[in-house]
């Protein structure tokens, strides 16, 4: 599947994009997944027309929301037997089921077997993240040995299940490995999957960083998606049957191609080691280290201490408390990287933490390794200097630039910011807790707006309090 610029990709057009952002938490594989699903329907000119999705129970299910077509939203478990009704009533359909791996191999487990056995023509994305996220982080049948879980706190003391060998235990399913950090091995195998005349089961391995992916040791979805870099490698075209860590897609043994199983099997790696019982330490420590997924040349492995998990943990865990005082609006543009974090809070009005506005890497009540960046004596870097400084030049200008507040109109519709106190003030005071914040948030960026710059930089580098500024200026706190 040839690759494409995003610019010329219509694949939103699958997507009902006026109901995002999703409900799903930052760094979660289902986006990806949903995103991959839109361009393969896009390319293949599937539609709501001769396409129905099928989901079930779980963070997963949430997917058909927020597709362009016809949607079911099962029963816990349900999702094949509802899926084969509509393909037996609608043969002409196309009939994906998008399902999480509890829904689809726990609960749904022996409909999973009957319509394997019943070679029955439907398509499963299986969601695999090897937890039940919605519900906490329990342990779920795809869970490794050892892992420790919400429900297994001494670690996993059962064998997962074996989702191949029951695909595979068909002499007509199609079976398919592939992860969310392969993303266009991930359309290849999701197209070929509903291509196939007969039962598809696409394996996607993801990342749930919330309920499953910190408890295990990794701090951020980033270094998951490392670890499936550093691990996943493709199988040999020869492949009878997929080794641990491998990703690739095997075809029934009578299939005219069957990815060249009909020739010698040739030279192989040797099947990795297997995934360590305990929590990783992060992601540079593969579980193939040293075995077929290891690199030729030696690298180095960075290793990260107690401490140093300890203050990534608590950076990210403010970062979200942080995000959850905006609003949804402007966390999108912050995701789209039109604005960062920082000027996300200053024209909220919120108060920028120490750590964040000196550029130092973790919050201040954290361990802070040798090596990482240290505030300056004076708490702020010259960086951080010249940057207020041209933000309180870019407030008093905003104040004085009449086109912005009823003039001619600019670049942008909406004024800056209210030009007085008193356009801040709401006529009544709200009872929604959000909006009495945004409303002071307001009354305090119109205060501001109306000190000299040189009393705006000092309230921005916490030398003074805004009350003080405003006693200074002469200007009635009320």
């Amino acid at each position: 599947m040839p690759e494409a610029p995003m610019a010329e990709m219509t694949y939103k057009e699958r997507l009902k994009v006026d109901l995002f952002p999703t409900i799903w938490c930052p760094g979660c594989g289902i986006g990806t997944i949903m995103m991959q699903l839109a361009m393969v329907l896009d390319e293949m000119g599937l539609d709501e027309r001769n396409t129905v999705i099928v989901t079930g129970i779980g963070c997963t299910g949430r997917m058909g929301g927020y597709l362009r077509h016809e949607a079911v939203y099962t029963l816990h478990g349900r999702t094949l037997p509802v899926a084969e009704a509509i393909k037996t009533v609608r043969p002409e359909l196309n009939v994906v089921v998008v399902a999480g791996d509890g829904d689809t191999a726990s609960i749904g487990g022996n409909h999973l077997i009957h319509a394997i056995r019943r070679n029955a023509r439907v398509t499963v994305l299986c969601n695999n993240n090897e937890i039940y996220g919605l519900t906490g982080g329990q342990t779920g049948p795809t869970t490794p040995t050892g892992t420790k879980t919400l429900s297994s706190p001494g670690g996993n003391p059962n064998t997962p299940i074996n989702l191949q060998g029951l695909v595979r235990s068909s002499p007509h399913s199609l079976y398919a490995k592939t992860t969310v950090y392969h993303q266009l091995h991930m359309r290849n195998a999701i197209k070929e999957a509903i291509e196939w005349d007969g039962f598809s089961f696409v394996d996607i391995t993801s990342q749930c960083i919330e309920n499953n992916g910190r408890r295990i040791g990794f701090a951020s979805a980033n270094e998951m998606l490392t670890f499936y870099r550093k691990t996943y490698k493709r199988a040999a075209r020869d492949a009878v049957q997929l080794n641990p860590f491998e990703i690739g897609i095997v075809y029934p043994a009578d299939h005219p191609a069957r990815n060249g199983h009909d020739q010698v099997d040739a030279p192989r790696p040797p099947a990795l080691p297997e995934q360590p019982a305990g929590p990783m330490a992060s992601a540079t420590e593969s579980p193939g280290e040293g075995g077929a997924t290891a690199p030729e040349a030696a690298t180095t492995v960075i290793e990260r201490t107690d401490d140093e998990k300890a203050r990534r943990r608590a950076e990210s865990q403010q970062r979200a408390a942080l995000m959850a005082q905006l609003p949804a609006e402007v966390k999108t543009r912050i995701a789209m990287r039109e604005m960062t974090l920082v000027e996300a809070l200053g024209d909220a009005g919120l108060e920028i933490p120490e750590w964040l506005r000196t550029g130092a890497s973790a919050p201040a009540a954290t361990p802070q390794p040798p090596g990482d960046v240290e505030p300056s004596a004076t708490g702020a870097d010259p960086e951080s200097e010249h940057k207020g400084e041209l933000d309180a030049q870019k407030a008093e200008a905003a104040v004085e630039g009449r086109d912005l507040i009823g003039g001619a109109p600019g670049t942008d519709t909406q004024p800056a910011a209210p030009r007085t106190a008193e356009d801040a003030r709401p006529a009544s005071v709200s009872s929604d807790p959000k909006e009495a914040k945004r409303a002071e948030a307001q009354r305090k960026l119109a205060i501001m707006q109306r000190l000299p710059s040189e009393l705006k930089l000092r309230v921005a580098q916490r030398e003074i309090t805004l009350e003080d500024a405003m006693r200074e200026a002469g200007i009635d706190p009320e």
